[in-house]
């Protein structure tokens, strides 16, 4: 996976987590794993609510 492919699954994986997305269905369509997505969440979402 290259660098810009990461940014933009990460940016996929934001938006969904924001729309109430299940982590499966995350998971599914970025490819990332649990762990990165709930990094994702703790340091680029919640700081925000």
């Amino acid at each position: 996976m290259g660098i810009s492919e990461k940014d933009h699954a990460y940016e996929v994986a934001k938006k969904m987590i924001i729309d109430g997305e299940s982590w499966d269905k995350i998971m599914e369509e970025t490819k990332l794993r649990l762990k990165d997505l709930k990094r994702i969440q703790k340091e680029e979402i919640t700081p925000h609510f």
